[in-house]
């Protein structure tokens, strides 16, 4: 991370320390508020180990509803420990079982401050607009202003944070965007009715988490409805779905005049891993990379399966120089990975040719900044295959063929073609390949030859 990106990182862990500190000197050991407390962390601990992952990555927790209870219920010297059980407990869960979730070490902490910051500055608020009267109308508006404050308040932390170690811009995170602010606000008034039911019986606050079993599966539509979009193999965009966002991201490149970027990628020789290996080995070849490809790009960058070895992946704000940075880092991952397949004692290798295309530089319309890439993927075939080529490096008097011509075949039981030190000079001219179009049901036509 950048020092900025670690300044504001330190800055919020410690004024999260700081208020946790201040509320902790405060607690009393014979406080009437144990049973709500007890209750409260065993259900936000649950629901805590429960997430649902939006499409755009962000995570949404159902804890919401009982941290703001805890907001309202307890005294800070009791919200504090509410907030930092349950999110260590995931923690631990997370390291137990090695994931790549929270394993940066500041990650959870940082979540953890977070949500005091949010939480104690709602209770004050809440408590300086309505006193100490909880059962009245006029708590009303105490209660909605310091859930908004929450909300915003836990949006925005994050926000920036993500903008400053990242790089991922407010408006390409989403973090900010009314139907997760709204989403958040609707389980923070879920949290409302839960301590106002506690507050009556509280055996009746248990009619308040029924809702919480709706809520947890509406928040999974958006994922189903991603998964629809999904190619199977790779993890990443069908060509229908990246086509559509592709033209979108294009158009708003257009009108706010950025730059924007596009990389087609083709795997090497398909054909040889398939008649060695078998199908299932091309099949694991192409999920490898699919997932070296989302492991490689920006949290804001759309890739996609464009066809059957064939990758797309546009990179907003992006130019000429920095594509070609991102292509060939992925190029050098493929490069360097071995596959595991089913069929093979040992892991086999394959590469991608990679062609870039960018806006407004090459082209300005979304076919032909397709076309663009395209020749590029081609003239990196004519090279020698495992390279990437610019559009703009093609030469004006080269003109590429539609399909590798059959010389260039390698024997089948050779995966791979090195990179050759130097590109051949000896390519007779040929013809163009023919431009694909974005708008023939969001697949690249069936008639496109195949190229290896």
């Amino acid at each position: 991370m950048s020092r900025r990106a670690w300044i504001y990182v330190w800055t919020v862990l410690l004024a999260g320390v700081l208020l946790g500190g201040l509320a902790l000197s405060q607690v009393e050991p014979s406080t009437p508020h144990w049973p709500a407390f007890l209750t409260l962390i065993l259900l936000a601990t649950i629901a805590q180990l429960f997430k649902v992952e939006a499409p755009n990555h962000q995570l949404y927790h159902v804890t919401l509803v009982f941290l703001f209870a805890g907001v309202l219920l307890l005294p800070p010297a009791l919200f504090v420990p509410l907030v930092i059980i349950p999110h260590l407990i995931e923690w631990a869960r997370e390291r137990w079982q090695d994931t790549e979730y929270l394993r940066d070490w500041y990650l959870q902490p940082f979540n953890i401050a977070v949500h005091i910051i949010a939480g104690s500055l709602a209770g004050w608020i809440i408590t300086t607009v309505r006193g100490y009267t909880f059962l009245l109308p006029a708590s009303l508006l105490a209660i909605a202003t310091g859930a908004f404050v929450y909300v915003l308040l836990n949006h925005g932390l994050i926000g920036v944070a993500l903008a400053l170690a990242r790089g991922v811009p407010l408006n390409k995170s989403g973090i900010l965007e009314f139907e997760n602010l709204l989403t958040d606000f609707v389980l923070l008034c879920l949290g409302a009715i839960f301590a106002t039911l506690w507050l009556l019986d509280p055996w009746l606050a248990g009619l308040a988490g029924t809702p919480l079993v709706l809520i947890y599966r509406a928040l999974l539509v958006p994922q189903l409805k991603a998964q629809a979009r999904l190619d199977s193999k790779t993890g990443l965009w069908n060509a229908r779905y990246f086509l559509e966002l592709y033209t979108s991201e294009l158009e708003r490149a257009k009108r706010f005049n950025r730059p924007l970027s596009l990389i087609m990628a083709d795997l090497d020789l398909l054909r040889n891993i398939n008649n060695t290996y078998g199908h299932l080995a091309g099949d694991a070849v192409l999920a490898g990379i699919g997932k070296i490809i989302r492991d490689n790009i920006r949290t804001y960058d759309i890739a996609g399966r464009f066809g059957g070895e064939e990758f797309a992946i546009v990179l907003p704000e992006t130019d000429t120089t920095e594509v070609r940075f991102i292509a060939e880092r992925i190029r050098q991952v493929v490069e360097d990975t071995g596959f595991e397949v089913c069929s093979s004692p040992t892991p086999i290798s394959a590469t991608l040719s990679l062609g870039t295309a960018s806006f407004p530089d090459d082209a300005t319309t979304p076919d032909e900044l397709i076309h663009q890439a395209d020749i590029a993927v081609y003239q990196a075939k004519l090279l020698g295959r495992n390279c990437v080529v610019r559009a703009s490096e093609v030469p004006q008097h080269l003109q590429l063929a539609a399909v590798v011509p059959e010389r260039m075949e390698m024997p089948h039981n050779f995966p791979f073609v090195p990179r050759p030190s130097a590109p051949a000079a000896h390519v007779n001219p040929v013809s163009t390949p023919p431009p694909r179009s974005v708008s023939q049901n969001g697949r690249p036509p069936s008639a496109q030859p195949t190229r290896d």
